[in-house]
């Protein structure tokens, strides 16, 4: 009661000094604004990093396994390893084939590729995959839309997916021939001619993944690219979504039992962009903090001013008993009040602002040149939980350097003074 008393009689009553009560609503103004803007910017962050997680755990495989010395989809569907990812129903689990590839159009243009060969099943979980991912229906720039694209409808013989940004980087469309060659080609002599494959492009995908759709293709393993076998250069492995993906690294570690298997969980193979991700997250959390901690520090030019235009005041509450432990106490109360009117004030707003953007996810930015047109954001407790814990630490050590200067007062000399 005496704090709130002292507090609402120095700061914001009519006797209180006009410059301190403008610093002080300024100082809780400008900590609920930086505190505000650091939760919004997080939380966004946050849902942009989940959107991303979500859409490669979504068409990405939570784990590639390949095992030594195999070189046939058999004698991997044979193998201990893919009959123990077999074991619970609720996984996905395929053979699979890749190789890098040149690629053709007819008008010329040369591109490298990585061709990637799937099983009738594969294709059709990818495609359902895809279009729970991206619900949208409509043609745009004359590309079929994924939503579009009937799961039973895949590449047949000759037939082959590309992704969008590598079919406009070669200039074709739905219904083009293409040629297909391997990158050993290169090394044959003036004169041979290499081995090829003609193919049609059935489809072309958007998945909003940038390497896929800049480097991959896809067609059905059997059905096509069966002229480029003998290159040496393809491989084989085995692919598989989890029905529980929290299990990946304890089910990585099962598969590693077997001595000639090797495993990479979807981490391993995007670690650059994760920890790009998280990156780019902690610094802007780290300079958004600086600016919260320059705006809490001001706090000590409403205390210090409080002491200089208070002292007599100060210098009679002393004369009636308060000791400098009280002085110290209720001063530092006084400046975690003002901290903590603008924080809790602040993160009011930034939680109202992040939850109606985490329901509402602003859209505004153009389809043609973003992979995610989308701004989402992601509240995360923890986060809240942090910046209250932090910011009243600021706050305390903030208000108790001033505070420490109060409990010095004397007021023999400070009632003398006029």
């Amino acid at each position: 009661m005496i704090v709130s008393h002292l507090f609402s009689h120095f700061i914001f009553s009519k006797r209180a000094g006009a410059l301190v009560k403008r610093i002080a609503w300024l100082s809780m103004g400008a900590i609920s604004i930086s505190v505000t803007a650091f939760l919004v910017v997080l939380f966004v962050m946050n849902g942009m990093n989940a959107s991303i997680k979500s859409r490669i755990m979504g068409l990405e495989p939570h784990l590639y396994v390949s095992v030594s010395d195999l070189k046939t989809p058999q004698s991997l569907e044979n193998h201990p390893a893919f009959q123990r990812l077999k074991e619970d129903e609720g996984n996905k689990v395929y053979v699979y084939e890749t190789q890098d590839v040149i690629i053709r159009s007819q008008d010329g243009q040369f591109r490298g590729g990585i061709a990637r060969g799937l099983t009738r099943a594969s294709l059709e979980y990818f495609i359902e995959q895809l279009k729970s991912l991206d619900k949208k229906s409509t043609k745009k720039d004359g590309l079929l839309n994924s939503a579009v694209w009937d799961p039973q409808d895949i590449p047949e013989q000759g037939e082959v997916v590309l992704g969008v940004d590598l079919a406009q980087s070669l200039g074709v469309f739905e219904g083009d021939f293409i040629s297909l060659m391997s990158p050993a080609s290169l090394l044959l002599p003036i004169g041979e001619i290499p081995q090829f494959e003609r193919v049609r492009v059935k489809y072309i995908v958007t998945t909003s993944l940038s390497d896929v759709d800049a480097q991959f293709l896809f067609y059905q393993r059997g059905n096509a690219l069966s002229q480029l076998d003998n290159s040496g250069l393809k491989k084989i492995g085995i692919e598989a979504w989890l029905a529980n993906p929290q299990q990946i690294e304890k089910t990585k570690e099962s598969l590693l039992s077997f001595s000639d298997v090797q495993v990479e969980t979807w981490e391993d193979r995007n670690s650059a962009l994760l920890y790009a991700l998280k990156l780019e997250k902690l610094t802007i959390g780290f300079f958004l903090g600086l600016a919260g901690m320059i705006a809490g520090s001001s706090i000590l030019t409403v205390l210090a001013l409080l002491l200089s235009q208070k002292r007599r005041d100060i210098a009679i509450l002393r004369t009636l008993g308060f000791s400098s432990r009280q002085t110290i106490l209720t001063f530092t109360q006084m400046g975690c009040m003002i901290s903590g009117i603008g924080v809790l004030t602040g993160t009011l707003f930034g939680l109202v602002i992040g939850f109606y953007i985490q329901q509402n996810p602003i859209n505004f930015l153009p389809q043609q040149i973003y992979y995610d047109a989308s701004i989402p954001a992601l509240v995360d407790g923890w986060l809240v939980a942090g910046v209250l814990v932090a910011s009243f630490l600021i706050a305390l050590l903030g208000s108790y350097i001033p505070a420490r200067a109060a409990s010095e007062v004397q007021p023999s000399e400070a009632l003398r003074t006029k």
